[in-house]
C-alpha cells in the first residue's frame, strides 16, 4: 500500500496532474481524531512521510523515509505510561506534495528545529505563515528552493522565527525582490543568523 502510494506521490509531484489534485489534498488533510490518538509529532510525521519528505526524531536515531521506519521508530515512545516522549526535530520534504492545508500539522510541535522544502510546487505562501506561527519559536535551521507558488509576501513570515540560525533561499521565480526580501529577514532575525539567498543556487 505504501509502495502504491509512493508511485501515486511521484507522479502527481513530478507531473502536477490537474485531474488528480483531490488526491493531494487527501494527503494533505488534518486529521483531528489520528492527533488526539498518537500525538502531533507522530501525526506530523506521518504527513511529510505520506507527501514524500523524510523526518527525524530527537532520539538519535536516523532520518525516517517511511512507515515501517516510523512504527519501528516510535513504537513504545508515544508518550504513554512511563515510556520516554520522543519529539519530531527534522522535517526534509525533498519534492513533497506538501501544501499549506498541511502546514497545519505543526501546530502542538515543541521541538521542531530544522525544516527543509525543496522542490515542493504545491506549497502557497501561507504554508509558510502557518509553520512560523506554530513552530517559529522552536525552528533554528530553514531552506527553501525551488518552490514554484512561494513569493516573498510568504518568505518575510520567517523573519518572525526569532531563535533562527540559518535561512538559506534560493530558485525561488516568484521572489521578484531579492533584496528587500533579504533586507526584511535580516532586519528582523538575530544579529548572528546566517542568511543566504540567491535567484539560482550557487
Amino acid at each position: 500500500c505504501f509502495r502504491m502510494l509512493s508511485r501515486v506521490r511521484t507522479s502527481i509531484t513530478e507531473h502536477n496532474f490537474f485531474g488528480l489534485r483531490w488526491i493531494i489534498d487527501k494527503f494533505n488533510d488534518l486529521d483531528v481524531e489520528r492527533i488526539r490518538e498518537i500525538g502531533a509529532d507522530r501525526a506530523c510525521a506521518e504527513w511529510i512521510l505520506r507527501c514524500g519528505g523524510t523526518v527525524k526524531f530527537d532520539d538519535g536515531k536516523p532520518e525516517i523515509s517511511d512507515y515501517n521506519q516510523l512504527a519501528q521508530q516510535t513504537a513504545q515512545k508515544s508518550g504513554t505510561l512511563n515510556e520516554k516522549k520522543i519529539f519530531l526535530n527534522q522535517v526534509h520534504a525533498v519534492k513533497a506534495c506538501v501544501t499549506a492545508r498541511g502546514c497545519r500539522h505543526f501546530e502542538g510541535l515543541s521541538r521542531l528545529n530544522d525544516v527543509v522544502f525543496i522542490g515542493c510546487k504545491n506549497l502557497e505562501d501561507d504554508g509558510i505563515n502557518v509553520m512560523v506561527q506554530n513552530v517559529g519559536s522552536s525552528l533554528r535551521t530553514v531552506e527553501v528552493a525551488n518552490c514554484r507558488l512561494l513569493t516573498q509576501d510568504g518568505l518575510r513570515h520567517l523573519g518572525k522565527c526569532g531563535s533562527l540560525s540559518s535561512v538559506i533561499l534560493y530558485d525561488l521565480p516568484r521572489v521578484k525582490n531579492w533584496d528587500k526580501l533579504l533586507e526584511d529577514l535580516k532586519s528582523n532575525l538575530p544579529m548572528d543568523c546566517h542568511i543566504a539567498g540567491f535567484p539560482v543556487k550557487k
